[in-house]
This record gives structure tokens, sequence and C-alpha cells, in this order.
């Protein structure tokens, strides 16, 4: 997408974010430190983004079989949680946002970097508690 074109119309955000990493427990190694999702728009003349912020959930920690899963909990509240899963044996990623109890958005992939760009490139979704700049 072109500059004159975000310009006019906003545009879609990605983030990668940093790893997980707690001394003594590497097993969250595989995980995100906290996921945002983001959105920006042109509204009366001034470029408006709007983010939600997403972070872990210890306590939701679990393995079965090769997959480990932890729930992620928007930080503004209301319904809006993620599931991120890593296969332990096909080294790869699965996320899903839950917006009011519903999937609102999959993603799945091998590597870091491309599995957290296709997870947040489509940004906020209707519902999703989040703050605006």
């Amino acid at each position: 997408m072109s500059f004159e074109n975000i310009r006019k119309n906003g545009s879609f955000c990605s983030f990668i974010p940093r790893r997980l990493e707690i001394k003594d427990r590497p097993e969250l190694n595989n995980f995100p430190l906290n996921v945002l999702f983001a959105k920006r728009k042109i509204e009366n003349g001034q470029l408006i983004t709007g983010f939600a912020l997403y972070e872990p959930d210890l306590t939701s920690l679990k393995k079965e079989g090769d997959e480990w899963s932890m729930n992620y909990h928007n930080v503004y509240g209301g319904d809006c949680w993620l599931r991120v899963v890593y296969d332990e044996e096909k080294h790869s990623y699965m996320g899903e946002k839950f917006i009011d109890g519903k999937s609102v958005v999959q993603a799945f992939g091998t590597k870091w970097d491309m599995f957290f760009i296709h997870f947040t490139m489509l940004g906020l979704a209707n519902g999703e508690r989040c703050e605006f700049k």
C-alpha cells in the first residue's frame, strides 16, 4: 500500500513480539511476552490509531501431547482473549483471537516472525476493547 493510500484511508499494522523469557521457565520461550493488535484510520483529517494489548495468563499454560498452549487477556478488559499454541513436534504456531466468545481470527505458521505478522495484521475486530490515540 502506498504512503498516499495510508494517509487517505488508514492502514493495518502487524507486530512481532519479543519472546517471553522467565528465568528457570524455558517452556515459556516459545510464547510471546505480549501481543498487540492495532488499526489506523483517518477521521476528520486526523490519523487515529486504536490498539489492544494482550498479556499472558501464566496460570493457563498447559501441555497436551506435543502442544503447549497459553491464553492472553486484553488489558482493556471485556471478553477479549487469545489462545497461542506451540507444537513442539512440528515446530509450529497457532493463534486464535476471541471477542465476546466468538473466534474472530486464526493464524498458523512455522516461523515466529511470519506467524505474528499474519496473526496481528487484520488489527482490531468489532467489539474488541482498545485505546485510541
